[in-house]
């Protein structure tokens, strides 16, 4: 895919789907999970640690940081999508349980997958009675299809990924994800985030938690208007499509996604 032009004030577009949903939270550039970036190997450099995220060299040090964050505070939209689902809800990317653990504990049923083995380690000491897989997407392979599939971590960012997902999906299903926003790193209006390389369809960064941890990514973009064909390689639709509380393109982190087959 391709970076096309858009003006400043250009909004998000809103899908078929109807009402744009309520508040999301503006998740750090890989907010939870385990799935698609990776970096350096992780350890200390200039009185910093540095962790980095790589589904096939894990660091336990990533998932010690996200071991330490609170848990999420705004459920939205994620909550809302999963009650009006039929359960089980497919969770990708799950992480340390940061959003799950609170959609749990409201009621929500859930299957939840990551590929990090420390960060299954602990999923599964927080949720002993949740249906939990080590896996990483594009291998995963479940023996159902699901009303509702979430990925609230901004790691659905290649077309593997999202077909890996969409083959889980039911016939009337919905995939709902979030995705970091190019058009906001461009804007250079992020205090924490450092971007150490750029390409027009991916970046290098690096993410300063408050205890001065340093996060290494590594992202594959997509650009907001370029999502309906990077749907349609993986057999989906556009549904709906919105930024942060519906903001201008450059400054919302992130921008959220329903997508359903055909």
């Amino acid at each position: 895919m391709r970076r096309r032009a858009s003006g400043r004030n250009t909004r998000f577009a809103r899908g078929a789907g109807g009402k744009r949903p309520e508040h999301h939270r503006p998740a750090e550039i890989h907010s939870e999970g385990n799935q698609g970036t990776g970096g350096s190997s992780g350890g200390h450099l200039g009185g910093l640690t540095r962790v980095r995220d790589d589904p096939f060299d894990p660091d336990p040090g990533f998932a010690e940081l996200y071991g330490r964050l609170p848990d999420a505070s705004d459920l939205e939209p994620w909550l809302t999508l999963a009650r009006s689902a039929r359960p089980p809800i497919l969770y990708l990317g799950a992480g340390a349980g940061r959003l799950a653990a609170p959609l749990v504990a409201a009621g929500i049923d859930l299957v939840l997958v990551d590929a990090h083995p420390a960060m299954v380690r602990r999923l599964r000491e927080r949720l002993p009675t949740v249906e939990i897989h080590e896996s990483l997407i594009e291998t995963l392979r479940l023996d159902r299809r699901f009303d509702l599939i979430i990925v609230p971590s901004n790691i659905l960012d290649r077309s593997e990924l999202v077909k890996a997902a969409a083959r889980h999906l039911a016939s009337r299903g919905r995939l709902a994800f979030e995705l970091t926003n190019p058009h906001w790193l461009d804007a250079k209006r992020h205090a924490r985030y450092r971007v150490v390389r750029r390409e027009v369809n991916r970046a290098e960064v690096e993410v300063t938690y408050p205890d001065g941890t340093v996060q290494e990514a590594r992202i594959e973009l997509v650009w907001p208007e370029d999502v309906e064909p990077f749907l349609a390689s993986a057999g989906l639709r556009l549904v709906h499509l919105s930024g942060h509380v519906d903001a201008e393109l450059d400054t919302s982190p992130t921008f959220f996604v329903v997508a359903a087959l055909g």
